[in-house]
Order: structure tokens, then sequence, then C-alpha cells
């Protein structure tokens, strides 16, 4: 959770250079669920990029974020909309309401691994829908790129899986009490600059668990890497296809039909 609540040191950052998702990624889930989504909850909702695109679009939006100071961003950026935050962590809210549309938005990576699943079914209305999405970000410029990584290899150390718990659609197509598991990519490119791909790389928590020393800038052996990034004159393009994952809760009329079903084999 030390890394999880890593990014309320910056929170104005993240809402300055995160980049903002598409509403194709609305579009696409109320297409999957096939029904209206009145209510929905957000897990980790950060500064709001996903809680105001949802919440544009009438749905009401519980948006749930554990760092205090993300959340004060969070509550400034959804003003006037019909969204709520809510600082508490995905496994410790309490609730008696049930949601049409549980949704994370780069976020289900920082959720406890073993109650994750059973959680958002517990939350679910009969038939409601599971969605999980992402902000991946490649660079298309091979040199661009190649500098980057090169730097991000000598100042990064590697992950640890008791940090970061990721996921997979084989484990959302195996939960209890989820059914209909799929996935798709929304293409997108931005072309940003290459001011904004640094800031938004100050913005990522393997970068914010560095000491204040490493994370002041580059070290003079890293020097030629560093100049090819200021050089490229032309900014930076970015392909942002965004993975969208979901699931359907398994109501009971549901669990029912998938019986004949298998009776019928």
């Amino acid at each position: 959770m030390i890394r999880g609540l890593s990014f309320g040191s910056i929170a104005d950052q993240y809402e300055r250079y995160r980049l903002d998702y598409a509403d194709e990624v609305v579009d696409a889930v109320q297409q999957y669920a096939g029904r209206p989504l009145r209510f929905a909850l957000e897990v980790g909702a950060g500064t709001g990029k996903a809680t105001r695109l949802f919440a544009a679009r009438g749905i009401h939006v519980t948006a749930l974020e554990p760092d205090a100071e993300m959340a004060h961003v969070l509550q400034r950026t959804s003003r006037g909309l019909p969204a709520a935050p809510v600082v508490t962590a995905f496994e410790q809210f309490e609730t008696a309401r049930r949601f049409d549309l549980v949704y994370a938005a780069a976020a289900w990576h920082w959720t406890d691994p073993a109650t994750r699943w059973a959680r958002a079914v517990e939350l679910l209305v009969p038939g409601g829908v599971l969605a999980l999405f992402g902000s991946p970000a490649e660079l298309a410029d091979p040199v661009l790129a190649a500098a980057v990584h090169e730097i991000e290899k000598q100042v990064l150390p590697d992950d640890e899986p008791a940090v970061i718990h990721p996921w997979s659609i084989q484990e959302m197509a195996t939960a209890a009490g989820l059914i209909d598991s799929a996935q798709r990519e929304l293409a997108r490119v931005v072309t940003t600059t290459s001011a904004d791909v640094v800031g938004r790389l100050a913005t990522v928590s393997a970068y914010l668990m560095l000491s204040p020393e490493a994370r002041r800038g580059p070290a003079p052996d890293r020097g030629n890497s560093s100049r090819r990034c200021r050089h490229r004159r032309h900014g930076a393009v970015v392909p942002r296809p965004t993975p969208l994952t979901g699931a359907r809760h398994q109501s009971h009329k549901a669990k029912v039909a998938r019986r004949q079903q298998l009776r019928g084999r």
C-alpha cells in the first residue's frame, strides 16, 4: 500500500500529465452491459480522469480513492457532476448499495488479489458489469523510446510481485460469480510534447519510490541518452490502445441457464 499511496505527493502533476481516456471507453462499456448503467463504483479513482468520463454521461459514480491528497483533486475536478468521492480503499469500503457497474482505470493492480474478484461480485447487482481498463503509453519514435528505456534500466529497480498485483483475463474468467468475460482494444494515437512525456514519467509509481536525489535528474553517465531525448524537436507520438476487459455478474437466472446448457452437452 505504501507504493500505491505514493501519488498524493504529486497529485496536481498527475492530473496535469496523465493522459485522459477517450469517450469510446464509456461507449464500449455501455455496449457490453446491454442495459442502462445508473450507478457505478470506481476503484482507485485518482484525480478523476475516468470519473469525469462516466459521470458526464449521467452515471452516478461513487469514486473510491485511498489517498486523501489525490481525493482532494478528485473532489475539485468532478465538482458539478454526479460523482461522490470517498476516501477509502476498495477493501475497506462499506455499503449496503449494489452497483450496475464496478470499474477500475489503471488501478486494479493495486487491489488485494486474494479478495478483489469476490468483492466485485459482492458489490454488483445481478447482471451488473465489472470493467477494467488502463492507459498504456509507448513511444512510437524508436530512438526516443530506446533512450528512455536505457535510462530506466539504470535507475529503476525491478518490480516486486508483493508490491504490484497484476491480473489477467484468465483470472477473471475463472472467478466465481463472473461470466461472459471478454477483452478488446480501443485504438488511439496521441501526439504530445517531449516535456509532457517527461512529466508523465515523473508520475509513475516506480519513479516516485526513488530517493529525491535519484529523481532529481539524469546522472552524468546517462547524459548521452538524456540529450537524445531533449533534442527531439517534433515531440512524441504515443500509440495508446486502451485494453478493456469486462465480465458480467452471474445472476441466479444466468446460473440456471448455464446449468441447462451444461446438461445439454
